[in-house]
Order: structure tokens, then sequence, then C-alpha cells
């Protein structure tokens, strides 16, 4: 028969007890792993958002405010444009003087659009553009002054003359720089609406492997957790048989000592 121990275990049913390993720590660990993925996808994600509403704020909406200035800037200057056909048409009855009052109206109009334009002006714009753009309507309004000196001391043919040879030049000019800087506005938006896309795509590409790793570290936590109770089992199953075979023995060996009892007295 085994040698007894304390508690009524034989010796090898206490060694087969302990050297079987816990599935506790396997299983802790795969809860640590599971929660690292998913707080380092939350950070990722949380960076990668934070990122998008910069890139909406600073270059998609600043440049939509931007080309909407623009566009009232190119809409003034159209209208300046039409203005000087007129007072080139000698049908018009009204000397060139009587439209001052119209030409300060479009520029005070055009300061103001500038003014807030420069505010929402994008970043790549550059300082040689802003210049370009400022002094060039200086000189316009320059010889728009001087024109209408001209008119106002009689000299209409003289007027008319800087008219038709410099001030639409001037205006041809000042609306094309504009449309470039249309132009310029719409391909940021274009390339920022590519950099949101590719944002989005690395979310979404980042969140289906996420959901990856999670269903597969679950299948395997689930497995190993299947296989440790299929352990756990069989050796619950060795120690009951054990404990049976003990109690067998020590029923016997009662027995049998009873029975010598018996014979001795």
């Amino acid at each position: 028969m085994p040698r007894a121990v304390a508690g009524g275990y034989p010796l090898r049913v206490r060694k087969a007890s302990s050297a079987q390993s816990s599935p506790t720590t396997a299983l802790l660990l795969g809860l640590v792993l599971t929660l690292t993925a998913v707080l380092v996808y939350s950070f990722y994600t949380r960076s990668q958002l934070a990122g998008l509403r910069v890139l909406q704020s600073d270059m998609v909406d600043r440049n939509r405010r931007d080309s909407l200035q623009l566009l009232r800037v190119q809409n003034d200057l159209n209208s300046l444009g039409l203005a000087m056909r007129d007072m080139l048409d000698s049908r018009e009855p009204y000397p060139l003087t009587a439209w001052s009052a119209q030409f300060q109206r479009i520029r005070e109009d055009l300061d103001a659009a500038l003014k807030l334009e420069g505010q929402f002006s994008p970043a790549a714009r550059t300082a040689d553009q802003r210049q370009f753009l400022s002094q060039s309507l200086a000189q316009f309004w320059d010889a728009v002054d001087r024109m209408f000196e001209l008119a106002g001391s009689g000299k209409e043919k003289e007027a008319r003359d800087q008219i038709q040879f410099t001030l639409q030049a001037r205006q041809a000019a000042l609306s094309t720089a504009v449309s470039r800087l249309l132009v310029q506005n719409n391909e940021g938006e274009e390339q920022a609406a590519d950099q949101i896309a590719r944002i989005y795509d690395g979310v979404q590409r980042q969140l289906y492997l996420l959901l990856g790793a999670t269903l597969v570290a679950i299948v395997l936590t689930s497995l190993y957790l299947i296989f440790s109770n299929r352990k756990i089992f069989a050796r619950l199953e060795l120690l009951s048989a054990q404990r049976s075979e003990l109690a067998q023995k020590l029923i016997h060996t009662q027995e049998s000592t009873l029975r010598h009892i018996s014979r001795e007295l």
C-alpha cells in the first residue's frame, strides 16, 4: 500500500496534483494581449481622427472660404470690365466721370474681399503670389485715378485711351491671376480629399486587422480553455479513481485487521 500523508492522500496523488500547471496564467496573458490590442487601436484611431479634423479645418474649410472671396474678387473684376466696355461705347450719352461712383463701390468691395481672402489664404499660397496681386491692384487703381483725372479735366480722348490700352489689359491680367489662384485652391481641395480618403481607408484597414486579431485571440483562448478543462476533468477522474482505490485498500486493511484480532481473541 502507498505511504499515507497528511489529509489521507498517498504521496503519489499529491505529487501528481502539484505537478499540474494552472491555466490561469495563460488565460490572463491572452486577456492582457487582447486589451493591449484594443488600447493601441484606440490611440491610433484617436490620432488619425485628430489629424483628419486638422486637415478638414486647416485645408478644406480654409480653401473653400478663400475660394468664395476669390470668386467675389473675380466678380468685381468682371463688373469693372463691363463698366469699362460701356465707357468706351460711343453711344453712351454720359461722361466718363459718371462711372466714378460705380468704380468707388467696386473698389471698396474689392478691398473688403481681399482683406478676408488674406485671412483665409491657404498655407500653400506663396508670398510672391500675394505681393503680385496686391501690387497689380494698386497699379490698376492708380491708373483708374489718372483716367478720371483726365476725364475730369476734359481730356475724354486721352482718358478713353487710358481705358483701352492700360486699364483693360491690367483688368485682364488681374482676372487671370485670380483664376489661377482658384485653380490652385481646387487642386488643394482635391489633394486634401485624397488625404482624407487615405486616412479613412487606413482606419478601416486597421479596424479589420484588429477584429481579425481579436477573433484569433478569442479562438485561441477558447481552445486553450477547452483543452485545459479536459485536462482538469481527466485529472479529477484520475483522482477519483485513486481515492476509490485507496478507500478499497483501507477497507480491506481494516477487515484484515479485524479478522486478525478476532483470531487472536
